[in-house]
């Protein structure tokens, strides 16, 4: 997780984009296709990232895709650099201090699968010492194919992501990055939410990590970071 500052000044990135019904949305650079449901829009675009939001703001995360050159040099399969990022993502949570940072969930087995490429996921929550930035926690995956490696994250409040989860695994999941594979249909695009939401919300956790009894407590941690605020704002990018 990285924020940008330039001279003590955060960067907000601000893109319009209009409403449309679901669709699905094809990135010729980046060389993924992905079902978007009505309302979600790429308002972020480079040759190395694009950032999607609701823009009636009913989900509050923004999900990213990155995609970065794999080293040859260093990896020598494609699922090489899966497991070696997924690996150095946990330990730069885990070993975080401000923000400090909790993996809730990890699996990079080999049932986790972006399409028919190999994965690995995890689940994190942060907490910081500066009270106007708060709580948050976001959803990641990594997976690669040929001589790219890609990172997917759902980034929001704690709120947000514990309601919301399977919603955003499911959009994630649903990438196809192999072009062989097939993009996710509405009918089973529910269907994935309802799994992912079993496979990850079975708990509810406070910003440091530390289950919550009861769903009905939930929304008591509300108050941590919100991304956006009047319209499009957005805080964090990596």
């Amino acid at each position: 997780m990285m924020k940008v500052f330039c001279g003590g000044v955060l960067f907000l990135l601000v893109c319009a984009a209009a409403p449309s019904a679901d669709t699905t949305f094809v990135d010729k650079q980046l060389d993924f296709r992905m079902y978007l449901p009505a309302n979600w829009v790429c308002y972020f675009q480079t040759d190395s990232q694009c950032l999607f939001e609701d823009t009636t703001y009913s989900y509050p995360a923004v999900l990213s895709i990155s995609r970065y050159a794999l080293d040859s040099t260093l990896y020598k399969t494609a699922d090489e650099w899966t497991q070696a990022h997924f690996l150095g993502y946990k330990l730069s949570v885990e070993y975080s201090v401000d923000p400090a940072g909790v993996v809730l969930y990890s699996n990079a087995d080999t049932t986790v699968k972006q399409g028919s490429l190999q994965a690995a996921e995890a689940y994190s929550v942060f907490f910081s010492s500066d009270t106007a930035i708060g709580s948050w926690a976001e959803y990641v995956r990594f997976t690669a194919a040929g001589r790219y490696g890609y990172e997917l994250y759902a980034v929001s409040d704690t709120a947000d992501m514990s309601a919301h989860i399977g919603y955003y695994v499911a959009l994630l999941e649903g990438i196809v990055i192999d072009p062989n594979d097939r993009i996710m249909s509405p009918y089973e695009f529910r269907h994935a939410v309802s799994a992912a939401g079993k496979r990850l919300s079975s708990s509810w956790f406070d910003p440091r990590g530390r289950e919550i009894r009861g769903t009905g407590l939930s929304r008591n941690f509300a108050n941590g970071i919100y991304l956006r605020r009047a319209g499009a704002l957005m805080l964090f990018v990596r």
